[in-house]
């Protein structure tokens, strides 16, 4: 039963679109989306666009407090726990930019590395295939329908 589903699908493939089609039409496809995705990361990281797949939601930011009597100990220092909340070692919206770059840029390669797999498809499906045996050499074509 195989055989004949191959067979049956081979004549309906056949009389649709022959290799060469395919394969021009699988490598347009393929070019298109390594273009695409390359396109789409020189415009993120030109700042055209603004990817947003994670968020820091507003109210978890630190916000700046300035320290006042209160906050001293007995002693006359500062409270260590006052002061920590008003550091701003990275500033709140870089850190979430930087981590939708990144996750831009790895999902582009992602759709551009599928991009170049269906254009080497099309490739393979466009160049004949040539049987090199001794001194002879056999190049296969594709029935025409």
């Amino acid at each position: 039963m195989t055989i004949f589903v191959a067979n049956a699908v081979g004549v309906v493939y056949h009389d649709f679109m022959n290799t060469k089609t395919t394969g021009y039409i699988f490598l347009s496809i393929g070019v298109f989306i390594m273009v695409f995705s390359v396109v789409l990361v020189i415009l993120a990281f030109t700042n055209i666009i603004h990817p947003t797949y994670f968020s820091i939601p507003k109210s978890t930011y630190p916000t700046a407090s300035n320290t006042d009597l209160n906050s001293l100990n007995s002693t006359g220092q500062p409270n260590l726990s006052a002061l920590l909340p008003s550091l701003n070692i990275i500033p709140p919206g870089v850190l979430d930019s930087a981590l939708n770059l990144s996750a831009h840029f790895l999902l582009m390669t992602f759709i551009g590395g599928f991009g170049y797999k269906l254009a080497m498809i099309g490739v393979n499906l466009i160049r004949p295939i040539v049987i090199k045996t001794g001194d002879k050499i056999y190049e296969t074509t594709s029935p025409q329908a």
